[in-house]
């Protein structure tokens, strides 16, 4: 049984090595810039839960800090769908800022119209949901085996081997939610993953 501090799949290392990498994607960093220029800054991130969006943002904020852009970056998921009353101070003030809401379809009809009503002075609004929605369509993210195994090769080499045996069900258990085969892999190397029926 691996020790959770040598487990190649433990969160602090995937966070730390599983970094966006555009080309994985079949873009560049330049056609991501040119496109939410030509977009008037102002868009949105599509996928399933789990499929890149958030690890997007990460280093999306970052390029735009390093570029001196002021950055307001906002989360919300099932557990928490509602802006608190700091949040919406902090988008009171937002001209000139740019605005990062992660969950933005957890937003009810008349937050939703107030939150964008706060953002119409930003100097930028990116927004990560699952469907498309008011915003046109920055980066679309289609999760696939094809990079789930990168991800697991960027992680533990020496293991892809013995995980691709496993990889295709708990992709379809997880229903292609990368961020939850990891966790798979960790449990596996731990030695405390179950097999799923039929494998």
């Amino acid at each position: 049984m691996m020790r959770a501090h040598d487990n190649p799949f433990a969160t602090d290392r995937v966070e730390q090595l599983l970094v966006f990498r555009p080309e994985w994607s079949g873009t560049s960093w330049s056609a991501i810039e040119d496109r939410w220029t030509k977009l008037g800054q102002r868009g949105a991130l599509i996928g399933p839960h789990g499929s890149g969006k958030t690890t997007f943002l990460d280093a999306w904020e970052k390029r735009l800090m390093e570029q001196g852009g002021e950055v307001l970056r906002l989360f919300l998921n099932r557990e928490s769908r509602e802006l608190d009353e700091i949040a919406w101070e902090a988008l009171e003030d937002a001209s000139g800022k740019i605005v990062i809401l992660d969950g933005e379809e957890q937003l009810g009809w008349l937050q939703r119209r107030r939150f964008y009503q706060c953002t119409a002075s930003a100097a930028g609004v990116l927004v990560a949901r699952h469907r498309r929605g008011k915003l046109p369509v920055l980066l679309e993210f289609e999760p696939n085996m094809e990079l789930l195994i990168r991800c697991v090769h960027e992680l533990a080499p020496q293991q892809v081997e013995a995980l691709s045996e496993h990889l295709p069900s708990w992709w379809r258990e997880h229903h292609g939610n990368i961020r939850e085969v990891l966790l798979r892999c960790y449990d596996y190397g731990a030695g405390t993953s179950q097999s799923p029926v039929g494998e």
